[in-house]
Formats: C-alpha cells, sequence, structure tokens
C-alpha cells in the first residue's frame, strides 16, 4: 500500500454559507469589474478556459477581500502543520497580492489540463489555494494524475502545490454555474 501523501488539502466549512453568498452578491454587483477570464500570460483562450472574473487586491478594503484574508490565515496554518517541510526547506513566501473571484457558467469552465507554474513570470508561485462559494453536483475539480475528483462544495477550501506534478482542470457542469475564489502563495524577496 503506498501512504506517500498528494498534498492537496480539503478543508470543509472554511467559509460560511453567509460569506460565500455575500462574495457572489459582491461579485454580481460588479459588472464594470467583470472581465474575460484569463490563461497564462493573461491571454484570453476560449478553448482553455471560458469565464467571468472579477480580479481583486489583498490590499482593498472589500468585503471579498477581508474574508478570503481570515480564513487563509488559519488554513494555511493548518497546511504547514500537515506539510512542515514547507516551512523547514522552502524560502520565505506568502500570500500573492492579488486574486480571482470567478464564474462559470453551464459548459463553461477551465478545460484544459493545466498547473500553474508556466514560466518564468509564475515560477514563484508554490502554493494554489481555491474556495468553491457554491455547491455544484457535477462541477469540481480533477486532478488526472492522483485520479482524484474533489467536488464543489460551498465553504470548501483545496489547497495544493503549483507545479506540474498537480495538474489539473475544472470538472465542467452542463447545468449549473459554478463560482469559485482562487490565488497563490509565493515565493517572496
Amino acid at each position: 500500500m503506498n501512504n506517500t501523501p498528494n498534498f492537496i488539502s480539503i478543508f470543509d466549512n472554511a467559509l460560511s454559507g453567509e460569506e460565500c453568498k455575500q462574495i457572489i452578491h459582491e461579485f454580481e454587483d460588479s459588472e464594470e469589474k467583470q472581465v474575460k477570464g484569463r490563461v497564462g500570460n493573461n491571454k484570453i483562450k476560449i478553448g482553455a478556459k471560458k469565464s467571468t472574473d472579477i480580479s481583486y487586491n489583498f490590499r482593498d478594503n472589500s468585503l471579498t477581500t477581508k474574508v478570503i484574508s481570515k480564513s487563509l490565515q488559519k488554513y494555511v496554518k493548518v497546511y504547514i502543520n500537515e506539510y512542515p517541510e514547507l516551512n523547514n526547506h522552502v524560502g520565505n513566501w506568502t500570500t500573492c497580492d492579488y486574486f480571482n473571484v470567478q464564474r462559470y457558467k453551464p459548459q463553461e469552465g477551465y478545460f484544459k489540463t493545466h498547473c500553474e507554474v508556466v514560466d518564468i513570470k509564475s515560477a514563484s508561485r508554490i502554493l494554489v489555494w481555491m474556495f468553491y462559494l457554491n455547491y455544484v453536483e457535477d462541477g469540481g475539480t480533477l486532478f488526472p494524475q492522483y485520479e482524484i475528483g474533489i467536488k464543489a462544495i460551498q465553504g470548501r477550501l483545496v489547497i495544493w502545490p503549483a507545479y506540474w506534478t498537480h495538474l489539473h482542470k475544472g470538472q465542467i457542469s452542463q447545468t449549473q454555474t459554478k463560482y469559485i475564489t482562487t490565488g497563490w502563495y509565493n515565493l517572496t524577496v
């Protein structure tokens, strides 16, 4: 039996149902900030990803930023506790300044298998984090290498390494809209 960890951690109820609804509401009320979803090198590639996104900065004063920041501070400590090598063998790292809230309408998603470190510009990313903001029966995240499918459950936080070792893609719902918020932890100078 293989007991090797996959370094994918799932934290249920990391956000309350009310917090998730507030983030979705703020997203929908900010139509002027919504843009087409982008992939590596900040390009729109409909064949790879189709979504509507809003970018936030951890220095802003939005409700979304306050809620996400508070939860991440709590759960990244739990992740480090699970995998202390992260602090014992990796230099200084912190939350990336910006993150995204994304809406995937039915039949939209991140279709292409990908990882978060794809070039020199993204090379400082070490961890990915993602919150599901609503329950979507057929719309989670798939990690083909590990034969893992993570269900989109409201309030669930998933944290995993940003590298090629953790290729993933969206599970595309044919009938439901999926909301997530996602970002990274980066090495610091």
